[in-house]
C-alpha cells in the first residue's frame, strides 16, 4: 500500500481493524511462529501482526544505566525498562503498509519490543522522510528485511546468543527484542546441541576427505533446518551452520539435500 501524506503535523486516525484482517497470511508464511524467536506463536497464544517500525510512538534508549531492565529467572518478568529517548508520532505514514508488517508473540512484542526502533541516525518523524532529511539506517533485523539475520547473530551451544562479529544490527536486535531472555536460551539448548555437535561431525568428515553428498551431518543439518510448523529453530539452525561451516551456507545443503 501506499504511503500517507499530510500537510500538517497531526497524523491521520488510525485504526487497526486492518491489519488484523492479515494476520492469516504471516502466520502461514512464517509457520505459526514469531518472527523474532521463532517461539510457537499461535499453539500458546494470539499472537500479534506487529509494526517493524512503530505506528504511534518510537523509543530509544540512551545510554542510561539500568534503562533496558531486568528480567527475573524462572519467571521470565521484566521490569525496569524504561528506554530514556522518545519521539511522538512515530512511523504513522506506514500503518497500513505491507511491508511494515510481520507475526510477532506477545512477549517479544508486548514486554521487550515494544516502541522500540533503534537507528544509526534519529530522523524527524512527523512526516514521510524527504530527500532533504538525514539518511535513516534501521538497526534491527526484519526476517524479511535484506540483511541475513544469520550474518549477525551467533548461536552458542549452551542457546545463549550474541552479535555475530560484533555486529551492531545483530547487538541491537538482541537487547530489543529480548532474544538473549534466559527462558528462550533454555528453550533453544536442546537444539543448538544438536545443531553444534552435528556439525562438528561434519567437519570431521570434510577434513577425511567425504564427499559433502556423502556426508551424512551434512543432510541431517539439512534436514533440522527445513522450515515447518514442527521444526525448531530453523533460523537458529541456520545461523549456526554459517557459523561453524562457513562457507558452507543454508543455501548450499539446500542445494545438495533439497528436493
Amino acid at each position: 500500500m501506499g504511503q500517507y501524506s499530510s500537510s500538517g503535523t497531526q497524523p491521520p486516525r488510525i485504526t487497526n481493524q486492518l491489519w488484523k484482517g492479515f494476520k492469516v497470511d504471516f502466520s502461514t508464511q512464517q509457520f505459526g511462529r514469531c518472527g523474532y524467536c521463532e517461539l510457537p506463536t499461535i499453539a500458546g497464544q494470539h499472537g500479534d501482526v506487529e509494526h517493524f517500525a512503530p505506528k504511534s510512538a518510537v523509543t530509544q534508549f540512551g545510554g542510561k544505566v539500568g534503562e533496558e531492565g531486568t528480567e527475573t529467572e524462572y519467571v521470565a518478568a521484566l521490569k525496569g525498562r524504561r528506554p530514556s529517548d522518545k519521539w511522538v508520532p512515530g512511523y504513522w505514514w506506514l500503518a497500513y503498509d505491507w511491508g511494515n508488517y510481520l507475526l510477532s508473540c506477545s512477549i517479544c512484542n508486548s514486554d521487550w519490543k515494544g516502541n522500540l526502533f533503534p537507528v544509526r541516525q534519529p530522523p524527524p518523524r512527523l512526516r514521510p522522510r524527504t530527500q532533504a532529511d538525514p539518511p535513516e539506517e534501521c538497526l534491527l533485523l526484519n526476517p524479511y528485511g535484506r540483511r541475513d539475520p544469520a550474518r549477525h547473530l551467533r548461536f552458542n551451544i549452551d542457546g545463549s546468543v550474541e552479535p555475530r562479529n560484533g555486529s551492531v544490527y545483530g547487538r541491537e536486535t538482541i537487547r530489543t527484542c529480548g532474544l538473549h531472555r534466559l527462558a528462550l536460551r533454555d528453550a533453544r539448548q536442546r537444539t543448538c546441541e544438536r545443531v553444534h555437535l552435528a556439525a562438528e561431525k561434519a567437519l570431521q568428515e570434510i577434513a577425511a576427505g567425504a564427499p559433502h553428498l556423502d556426508n551424512e551431518h551434512l543432510e541431517t543439518l539439512h534436514a533440522i533446518g527445513i522450515a515447518s510448523r514442527q521444526a525448531e529453530f530453523p533460523g537458529v539452525v541456520r545461523a549456526i551452520i554459517l557459523d561453524q561451516l562457513a562457507p558452507l551456507t543454508w543455501r548450499t545443503l539446500d542445494r545438495l539435500f533439497g528436493p
